[in-house]
């Protein structure tokens, strides 16, 4: 199957492109014969008088019954061709390796974790060039590679190779005290977010459950909180963000499978460019 997503994707089609951009230029070399200029040898003595046509246009007619098409129409077609797939070439440099790198890069929506922000089918724009210049902030939607512990808990295998993206919102930024109070809201910094954008509250605690245990279950995850976790608070450790959802009740976020790795984060969703009567900033 075709992936365009695969790292090596661009590679190949960069290869095919020039690769038909090659057989062209033997084509124009080989097949084509560059045309040759008639010209009448004169001996210093002669001179070309002006010829006196008469008859006027019938003549000039009657003398280009069938006047033979010009070389260049003749190569039309292939030239441009040729032109085609320099411009082929141009544009895959500029999406594969300038632009979806470096600028912007879409992405589909598959699951209705995000909802509202974000819908089930939306496919939006991600910016990467920001956060090469600063770091995320509480409250942007953000894409990212998602951890090996958020596949596990889907029975997917993880592979470095074939990254899955998902997008949620940054909740905490290292140095944050995370806490979740089930059916009341999220906690930052003993402060109480206002979120117009969630389209539920949590049914849960975080990052300890009703019992004092730490909330996810899961040993690996577990493991990786255990030492950020002081006073029934997560603190969220420099290198790491934390992420959440809007659609509290029904998203494998980070109460799930724990805290993310920022050289995971790939962008800030931008916008959202399809289905055209939902296009519009994300916020």
């Amino acid at each position: 199957m075709l992936n365009v997503d695969s790292p090596g994707f661009p590679f190949a089609l960069l290869a095919i492109i020039a690769g038909l951009r090659l057989i062209m230029y033997f084509y124009f070399r080989l097949a084509v014969p560059a045309p040759s200029p008639v010209t009448t040898a004169l001996t210093p003595d002669e001179t070309v008088e002006p010829a006196v046509i008469e008859g006027g246009a019938a003549a000039i007619t009657a003398n280009n019954t069938n006047p033979d098409p010009p070389a260049e129409t003749e190569a039309s077609v292939p030239r441009f061709v040729a032109e085609l797939l320099d411009s082929g070439i141009i544009a895959v440099i500029l999406v594969f390796f300038i632009i979806r790198p470096f600028v912007l890069q879409a992405f589909f929506i598959p699951t209705g974790s995000m909802i509202p922000t974000l819908r089930e089918g939306d496919r939006l724009l991600a910016t990467k060039y920001v956060y090469h210049f600063r770091q995320p902030r509480r409250g942007e939607v953000v894409v990212f590679d998602a951890p090996e512990a958020a596949l596990r808990l889907q029975s997917q295998a993880y592979d470095p190779k074939e990254p899955v993206e998902y997008v949620k919102r940054v909740i905490g930024v290292p140095g944050d005290h995370i806490r979740i109070k089930d059916n009341d809201g999220v906690y930052v910094n003993d402060v109480k977010l206002d979120e117009p954008y969630i389209n539920n509250l949590p049914d849960y605690d975080f990052p300890l459950d009703s019992y004092g245990e730490i909330s996810p279950g899961d040993q690996a995850v577990e493991k990786q909180l255990a030492p950020n976790i002081h006073g029934g608070e997560l603190v969220v450790p420099e290198g790491y963000l934390f992420v959440l959802g809007d659609n509290r009740t029904e998203s494998l976020d980070g109460h799930l499978w724990g805290l993310l790795e920022r050289k995971r984060v790939i962008g800030k969703a931008l916008y959202i460019f399809w289905p055209l009567d939902r296009k519009g900033l994300i916020r």
